[in-house]
């Protein structure tokens, strides 16, 4: 299996061979700016150095595993383990919070197999860009009820998580005391109707709702509810609706800038 770095526009492409000790069915990766000199704008960075961050499970036991690529120095580094168990199934995308990645997950008992897994967990993972360290962290205990969440980065900086309830948006923010304990706090509960201009009850039992995606530069989140797509932004809670769409989406890869052929556009990763 390859993985593929390419720019939307210009269609440039860079096709890597995914690690033996990955799952081939688990793949989550993440496409970073590997540029660092001083005043660099990664806004108007495209195509220069990148680096891919890959985590999956690692093959015997379904443990969390990473690895990280430089287009630097064309090489996968070395993988990264963590001892706790972790199922990445149907993973929201990579949100980059600080110098900190973290996709939400299911987790798995040891012995479970994935057909059998019915129920969600609060379960995270944290890959730090600094430390290359891999973890799992817990998320709020009601985020094993959600169906439907966002991890966002907080208007202070800090984790949020945003969950779909009961016609709601529901926020949360993930607070490290002096003494390195987290605790997440519940930030604000708002309906969902008035902001997007639906009526009450289509919102509480909608034939379809779902997130379909994040923009971390702009902090705005992208949302399917019945026959609409909608883009809501977090620190305001103003919405646009986008377009209508009949059949349930999977996900979108929302980027902000384009760029004419010789300076690429954002890019992205795509398994192949």
């Amino acid at each position: 299996m390859e993985l593929v770095v390419f720019a939307p526009i210009t269609g440039e492409q860079c096709r890597l061979a995914v690690p033996t000790e990955f799952k081939r069915d688990f793949l989550h990766a993440a496409v970073l700016c590997a540029a660092d000199e001083l005043g660099h704008v990664h806004r108007s960075c495209h195509w220069g150095p990148f680096k891919v961050v890959l985590v999956s499970m690692y093959r015997k036991d379904n443990r969390p595993v990473a690895c990280v690529y430089s287009s630097e120095t064309g090489v996968w580094g070395n993988i990264i383990f963590t001892y706790a168990r972790c199922e990445l199934a149907d993973a929201n995308p990579g949100v980059l919070v600080g110098n900190v990645l973290y996709w939400s997950s299911k987790s798995i008992d040891a012995g479970q197999r994935l057909r059998d897994l019915d129920r969600r967990t609060n379960d995270i993972i944290e890959f730090d860009l600094d430390t290359h360290s891999l973890a799992v962290i817990k998320g709020p205990h009601c985020l094993s009820n959600s169906l439907r969440h966002q991890i966002f980065k907080a208007e202070d900086g800090s984790v949020g998580l945003i969950m779909l309830f009961y016609g709601r948006f529901t926020m949360w923010r993930r607070k490290i005391d002096c003494h390195g304990v987290a605790t997440w706090l519940k930030h604000k509960s708002i309906q969902m109707h008035p902001i997007l201009g639906l009526s009450h009850h289509l919102v509480i039992s909608p034939r379809w709702i779902d997130v379909l995606g994040y923009d971390e530069d702009n902090g705005v989140i992208f949302l399917h509810v019945d026959a609409s797509v909608y883009m809501v932004q977090l620190m305001s809670m103003q919405s646009n609706k986008l377009y209508r769409s009949y059949c349930p989406n999977n996900r979108c890869h929302p980027f902000t800038s384009f760029y004419a052929p010789g300076d690429c556009s954002s890019l992205v990763c795509v398994l192949w």
